[in-house]
């Protein structure tokens, strides 16, 4: 075969799976590579060294992990939230921590280290709403730059429904199996004789209770045998209404105060608070009297005063408390606040009245709060995360529902239509909206999808955006965060503490994966928006001294470091000190924009050679591409598999300094004394490298960046010869 060129004119699939090594048929393996770690895909596809990190602050606990929230009001008010154990820290947009005489401010927080991972947040204007299973749902208010307010949603009316009782009292059984007969005996009294017909749960065990003996003895039906005869206090609820007649006083107006009597005893002082569902009305419990007599304040007017009989009424409890656990996750979608996934209620959403956030009181009007249980697939799959889009996505580990208004309609209580147009299933990480589509991690942690409708199909789909890069998240992703300028990037943490970063651009055909690495490990990422550009924080665990340390730090892409400092001196000196946080750390110096080379940190400064006006000082990292088998087809075949030699690479580079091609270095600058002196310049052009050795079928190439200077490849030619 006789030496031929070949052009790869863009990255825009970014780094290749080695599985798709062989897919040399596949177009998009022509714009791919084998590997670029710590470079980022642009729109245009070229590849470019990813921004370094400007070390900003110490966590406030080295020892315990971190998670970034972002705080977005708007395009010039944003900040990142450090949340850690049982605290929350704030940063403000492009700056540093917020301090109160030069302290960190500080508020006090319910969630500790272990509910960071799946604690949930949504935004509504100046509130932000969090949530968690072990914890009431909060709301976030900042009332100024270090003053912010965090307490329990202020919700006037819960969602409630026929939950039963719940006791911290032991119960043991006569016997666990099923039959007549047995007997059930609390610690302490807690039945009443209104309990006769009403059901005891535990776990997979049911029975029903046939006869009153005392408050802490009845007699059972078991019709669904128990694991256990000892059933721990907590765990056992009692199910059902008070089996018996119950006689309201009054049945209007709306407002006023009744009494509820029952024909055997039934109320609870526990009971206040509750609502009874009554002859086609509602009534809320509001004082005690006796076990017959409660009083009650009607909320919605009764359509008679008769005795309603045992089954026909109810009294109903907050769906949402300590031991049925609290929604874990929430959206906001047409002027509600949704919410969903309670540990006793997984698969439910419950959704707030229209334009009333703390009002959950349910109805059958089109502006009422709604409760919505997910159709059934057959198994138990709580609801993990929601996003909101055309449609609200409830998201389960096995599977992804959209919730809609029927006929184009919004959301009612009287007009849903859910559907579960895929069964992926997701896992704890916040699913990203990005334009039309939903990006959400799948169950395994390994595949990031994107959930958008499909007019062609009429229908939902998730198509796996890792299919042609799947070792990319080998370890499984912990985190998600989206930069939408300067360009549309996805950055994920993975498991490993590596990072993974995807650009994605449905119009230019850029879906392009690529790894990025530091000196430790990336445990958190976020992003916000400022006047420029978003900015993208992480949390990074870095050893120092032999010590684990963590650190704040914001990408910025005028730094070619990571965890760096930026220092001034009109005066210029050679002595630079601020380093304590990088102590026994071997540093990279950038002087008045020349490299100057690494230094060891000691005492928490460096000195310098010469002196200098300008520093930058951090870790350094290496950037590189490695290029793909080259793929030509012939009159005798292909040249995969054959022996190759590549005569010559020319790299097409844009505001670039310095590269090497297999570690040989190439020239970008022309010495002389009136150069010296003078910062390396960065140049745009072709470069140029002749090659002499052969390689069996493979023809490797790799480009690489190992100084801290810009870096930006924007296309490759490779003159070779292939000999079969």
């Amino acid at each position: 075969m006789p030496r031929v060129t070949i052009d790869q004119t863009n990255f825009t699939a970014g780094e290749v799976s080695p599985k798709c090594y062989g897919r040399v048929d596949v177009t998009r393996y022509a714009n791919g590579a084998a590997a670029m770690p710590n470079c980022i895909v642009n729109i245009h596809g070229g590849a470019e060294r990813r921004p370094g990190g400007l070390f900003v602050a110490p966590t406030k606990t080295a020892a315990k992990r971190s998670r970034l929230v972002p705080f977005i009001f708007s395009i010039t008010q944003a900040y990142m939230l450090e949340f850690g154990d049982l605290y929350m820290r704030v940063y403000v947009q492009g700056g540093g921590q917020v301090l109160v005489a030069g302290v960190p401010y500080e508020i006090a927080t319910p969630y500790t280290e272990a509910m960071l991972t799946d604690m949930d947040f949504t935004q509504g204007a100046d509130t932000m709403f969090l949530f968690h299973q072990g914890v009431p749902i909060s709301t976030l208010k900042r009332l100024a730059v270090d003053l912010w307010a965090l307490q329990a949603a202020p919700i006037a009316v819960q969602p409630f429904d026929e939950i039963g009782h719940t006791f911290a009292v032991a119960l043991t059984l006569s016997l666990a199996t099923v039959g007549v007969g047995r007997t059930a005996t609390a610690a302490s009294a807690v039945f009443l004789a209104a309990d006769v017909g009403r059901r005891i749960t535990y776990l997979s065990g049911i029975a029903k209770i046939t006869g009153y003996t005392s408050p802490t003895v009845v007699t059972v039906e078991i019709l669904a045998s128990f694991t256990t005869t000892a059933i721990p206090a907590s765990l056992w609820v009692l199910e059902d209404s008070p089996q018996t007649d119950c006689t309201p006083s009054a049945k209007d107006p709306v407002g006023a105060t009744i009494t509820l009597t029952l024909a055997a005893s039934g109320w609870r002082a526990g009971d206040v608070g509750k609502y009874v569902r009554i002859n086609a009305g509602l009534c809320l419990v509001t004082a005690f009297t006796s076990a017959l007599i409660v009083n009650a304040t009607i909320k919605e007017a009764l359509s008679a005063v008769v005795a309603s009989p045992a089954s026909a009424w109810t009294l109903e409890a907050s769906v949402w408390n300590a031991i049925n656990g609290y929604p874990a996750t929430g959206a906001l979608y047409e002027q509600r606040l949704a919410v969903a996934g309670s540990i006793k209620f997984p698969q439910t959403v419950w959704g707030s009245r229209s334009g009333l956030f703390f009002d959950f009181t349910i109805g059958i009007n089109d502006d009422d709060a709604f409760s919505f249980a997910l159709p059934s697939t057959g198994q138990i799959n709580p609801i993990r995360r929601m996003a909101s889009a055309d449609a609200l996505m409830p998201m389960t580990y096995g599977g992804e529902y959209t919730m809609k208004g029927g006929n184009d309609s919004p959301l009612s209580p009287t007009n849903v239509k859910a559907r579960a147009p895929s069964v992926y299933g997701c896992n704890s990480v916040k699913p990203i909206r990005i334009g039309d589509e939903v990006l959400f991690v799948q169950r395994a942690g390994r595949k990031v999808r994107s959930m958008a409708y499909r007019i062609e199909s009429d229908t939902y789909k998730a198509p796996d955006l890792t299919v042609l890069a799947e070792h990319i998240t080998v370890s499984g992703i912990t985190e998600m965060a989206y930069q939408q300028e300067p360009r549309s990037t996805l950055w994920c943490v993975r498991a490993d503490g590596k990072m993974a970063v995807l650009t994605l651009d449905r119009d230019e055909g850029v879906t392009a994966w690529a790894p990025q690495s530091t000196t430790g490990f990336y445990e958190s990422v976020a992003s916000i928006p400022s006047v420029d550009g978003d900015e993208v924080w992480v949390v990074v665990r870095r050893t120092v001294n032999g010590v684990a340390r963590r650190y704040v730090e914001r990408f910025d892409a005028s730094l070619y470091t990571d965890c760096a400092i930026l220092g001034a001196d009109a005066a210029g000196k050679a002595v630079w000190v601020g380093l304590g946080h990088l102590e026994g750390a071997t540093v990279a110096v950038r002087a008045d924009d020349t490299y100057m080379g690494t230094f060891t940190v000691a005492a928490g400064a460096i000195t310098l050679p010469r002196n200098a006006f300008a520093v930058e000082i951090g870790l350094p990292f290496t950037n590189s591409v490695t290029l793909l088998r080259p793929e030509v087809q012939a009159g005798d075949g292909t040249a995969q598999g054959n022996k190759q030699r590549v005569h010559e690479v020319s790299m097409l580079l844009s505001d670039t300094i310095g590269a090497r091609i297999n570690g040989d270095e190439i020239a970008f600058r022309s010495f002389g004394p009136d150069l010296l002196d003078v910062p390396p310049e960065e140049f745009s052009g072709f470069k140029n490298l002749g090659l002499t050795e052969w390689s069996n079928g493979d023809a490797a190439i790799t480009i690489t960046q190992d100084e801290p200077y810009p870096f930006h490849l924007l296309a490759v030619v490779r003159k070779i010869t292939i000999n079969s």
